[in-house]
């Protein structure tokens, strides 16, 4: 490539092949290549250690990291860090030679206290934990960060399993919005906890309407704050809602509920412990991923739901207290088939089985992962021969609950469905009350090894 190519030209180039392994190596061609690669490079620092490196050297270069943006503190900040004890290697004292937090774009703030704290312990000269220093530099290099960033994508609220102390930021991003207002109106996803703070909620959902992709997690309570969040995007498009597992069963969001009606935009939807009717989503027909996980709850709004088409609807789990198979063989049919499917519950009507089990052979034929839990099991699948003749690209196959009390063998069953196994299927769970008798297996498994195929099964012997 000619050294000549017009800068733009390049980092349009790199941005398509943003990864650690090919931007590291472009920083050491030139002057013009690491110009373009090191904005891309330090956009989200912590996620290319995370991409290039094991888990054992994270620490050691989260700390790195923390060392590059303490050596764009100020002197001052250097001189009450020296006289409080931590070490600076000559090169921190120095004024770096690119203004490395400029180039931010996704921040997980708790992802920099925890490199903070990492830092503070390692670098100190006495041995003991020292809060009042790692505050200092969380707020020193907080509000360094809110000062310098002109743009950001992406920003997160989330404590990490290892860390110390929990740091809330968001008072401190709340202090400087007004000055970083044009940075952050333009984030497209928030990641953050139920007990968010709620004037920082509130200030939020003023400034940005552009929020794409919204995942909260460990909420407890109903949240005006959020539901005003949620209601002033004009497209979201993902979002993803889990309940603290501290939460009562009868717990209600109902303002967050409501928060959705008018919301058409949505193709990603992942409720966690707690749902939503389902018929505030009937005109989302881009949907293309839904979960519903809450094994106490029952779904609402599913009869208005199913009755609208979802063509692109692609991957669907649904784990809740009692299921309608008629309903979903419904869905089924109004969507272009799934390839992913996994269904949990109760079923009420296991009389209409066949219309599932016809549903899922004639509209599902792209399948590549398959995981259901109703009893009796056998009523809602074709034979093992006609189901892996039908998914051709199946990869994970996981049956449960089989209704029968004796044990059954699908060993002939077996030996004919192994001449259709897809080449590409890595994993099976069968019923605990299936088994295969051992000359049965011992056929099966030479009709694997011929095909040169790496199967785990579950299925007793």
């Amino acid at each position: 490539m000619s050294p000549a190519l017009p800068t733009e030209c390049l980092v349009e180039i790199l941005k398509i092949l943003n990864t650690s392994y090919t931007l590291y190596p472009c920083i050491f061609v030139n002057r013009t290549w690491c110009t373009a690669a090191m904005p891309l490079l330090w956009s989200d620092p912590w996620k290319h250690i995370f991409e290039c490196y094991e888990e054992e050297e994270d620490d050691e270069l989260s700390e790195m990291l923390i060392s590059t943006y303490i050596s764009c503190l100020s002197e001052n900040d250097h001189n009450y860090l020296i006289g409080s004890g931590v070490i600076l290697m000559d090169w921190m004292k120095r004024k770096p030679c690119f203004d490395y937090p400029a180039f931010l774009r996704n921040i997980n703030f708790n992802d920099i206290s925890y490199s903070i704290e990492k830092f503070i312990c390692k670098n100190i000269e006495k041995d003991d934990y020292d809060s009042k220093l790692i505050n200092f530099l969380i707020e020193k290099i907080g509000n360094l960060f809110m000062k310098k960033i002109q743009r950001l994508d992406y920003l997160q609220f989330l404590d990490r399993f290892d860390q110390i102390t929990h740091v809330d930021y968001s008072p401190l991003v709340l202090r400087n919005l007004p000055k970083a207002k044009n940075a952050f109106c333009q984030i497209r996803k928030f990641v953050c906890r139920g007990d968010t703070n709620y004037e920082f909620l509130i200030a939020l959902s003023k400034c940005c309407k552009l929020i794409e992709d919204l995942e909260v997690l460990d909420i407890y309570e109903d949240n005006n704050a959020l539901a005003l969040l949620i209601s002033s995007q004009i497209s979201l498009r993902s979002f993803r809602l889990e309940v603290s597992n501290n939460t009562p069963r009868n717990f209600e969001i109902i303002n967050i509920q409501n928060s959705f009606k008018g919301i058409e935009t949505l193709i990603d939807l992942q409720l966690y412990k707690k749902l939503l009717p389902l018929n505030l989503f009937t005109k989302c027909n881009g949907l293309q991923k839904l979960h519903f996980d809450s094994k106490h709850d029952d779904i609402q709004g599913l009869e208005d739901f199913v009755k609208r088409k979802f063509p692109d609807l692609r991957d669907l789990k649904i784990r809740v207290k009692n299921i309608n198979i008629l309903q979903f063989s419904q869905l089924i049919n109004n969507t272009q088939g799934f390839d992913k499917l996994c269904i949990s519950g109760n079923v009420k009507d296991p009389e209409n089985a066949i219309i599932f089990r016809d549903s899922i052979i004639k509209k599902c034929i792209n399948l590549y992962s398959l995981s259901l839990a109703f009893q009796p099991i056998e009523i809602f699948i074709p034979t093992l021969p006609i189901l892996f003749k039908t998914f051709k690209n199946l990869q994970f196959l996981d049956l449960m609950l089989s209704a029968s009390i004796d044990k059954i063998n699908i060993g002939d069953e077996l030996i004919e469905a192994a001449l259709y196994i897809p080449k590409q299927l890595c994993y099976i769970h069968f019923p605990k009350n299936w088994y295969c008798d051992r000359e049965s297996n011992k056929k099966f498994f030479d009709v694997l090894d011929r095909k040169n195929m790496n199967l785990t099964i579950l299925l007793h012997v």
